[in-house]
């Protein structure tokens, strides 16, 4: 790595690339494989300032590992930490790697030196990396100014501190940590709660009533309007290493939204409460998509909640559809076969 070499009276210094070198295994991990090392450094400069000699002290000499930083590191990873690749792919991303040093004693030689490690251990899933643990660390040390092939053993110390520092936390966390979790369990049920004053939910057993209807009239040629819309709670947690949703879907009408002008009849209700009706169809078609999915822990929200909004405008593609056919009830033999049209998909979907 120092090379000196006479010429005259003079020393010429030369510094060689930095090795990191495989002594032996250091162990398998359990719950993860090293996939690959990329470089997210924003500082490109050489990984190593070193003291070179006595004479220039602490003008520092530059010099890079050998192959290249990020190279060097991920072929030692790659072979220090052989993984099963059946476990999760892990990749570090490599923020930040330096050796800095300065001559301590000019009178002994003595170099103390810092080495700083900023890596971001991440998670492959797919063409996404979830960042799952932050690594700045490293180590001091010091040396004789001729031990420069010390350096080599120093780093490799440092990276080995980090990999191991990522397999306590793994090891400590895998079963309850969401972003490690191996699979998505849902839990789909409808809301069990009672009504409120102002909202009605969706129930065979309580139809509507025109007493439901309290707001204001608009100024507009309808004979009553109806505010219906389908909503969902989500809660997770993770058991033994499984993400379990629990998915609380609701079917919901509000009555300060909705109202209906003096005289109306009960056919105009039959024809309001079939708007709560086709909200209820959509919630049942929605619960089917969601238990057919395939999730995946790092993404399952973001799926649930796009089939959620497709599944809002299903309902409102319906309700305008309902409206249109039957002229807003108007009509009477369209609005009998929308009435035998939701009562069949009800009954499909298993409500009665």
């Amino acid at each position: 790595m120092l090379l000196l070499s006479k010429e005259g009276n003079a020393q010429k210094v030369n510094l060689e690339p930095i090795p990191l070198r495989v002594a032996a295994q250091v162990f398998s991990p359990d719950e993860f494989y090293i996939a690959r090392v990329i470089d997210e450094r924003a500082d490109q400069n050489p990984t190593a300032f070193v003291v070179v000699d006595l004479e220039r002290g602490n003008n520092l000499e530059t010099v890079n590992l050998k192959g290249g930083t990020i190279a060097a590191l991920e072929g030692y990873i790659l072979k220090a930490y052989p993984g099963d690749k059946n476990l999760r792919p892990i990749v570090i991303r490599v923020k930040d790697c330096k050796i800095i040093e300065n001559l301590k004693n000019p009178k002994t030689g003595a170099v103390e030196g810092d080495i700083h490690l900023d890596f971001t251990f991440a998670m492959e899933k797919g063409d996404e990396l979830v960042d799952l643990l932050d690594f700045q660390g490293g180590i001091s040390y010091q040396r004789g100014i001729r031990q420069v092939n010390l350096l080599e053993a120093f780093l490799r110390r440092s990276v080995n501190l980090s990999i191991k520092y990522f397999d306590d936390w793994i090891k400590k966390d895998a079963a309850n940590n969401q972003k490690l979790a191996k699979s998505v369990r849902l839990e789909i049920s409808d809301y069990q709660g009672t009504n409120d004053k102002d909202t009605v939910f969706y129930s065979t057993d309580r139809p509507l009533s025109w007493e439901d209807f309290k707001g204001r009239p608009r100024f507009n040629n309808y004979a009553a309007s109806i505010f219906a819309s389908i909503g969902y709670e989500s809660n997770s947690k993770v058991e033994n290493g499984e993400i379990v949703v629990d998915l609380v879907f609701k079917t919901y009408m509000l009555k300060s939204s909705s109202w209906v002008r003096s005289g109306n009849n009960s056919y105009g209700l039959n024809h309001e409460q079939r708007h709560f009706d086709i909200a209820k169809i959509v919630t049942e078609r929605l619960k089917n998509t969601l238990e057919a999915l395939q999730l995946e822990p790092h993404n399952y929200e973001r799926k649930v909640s796009f089939h959620y909004l497709e599944a809002f405008r299903e309902m409102n593609q319906m309700q305008e559809e309902y409206d249109r056919e039957t002229s807003n009830g108007t009509n009477g033999s369209a609005q009998q076969r929308w009435n035998e049209k939701i009562d069949s998909t009800l009954r499909q979907l298993g409500v009665d």
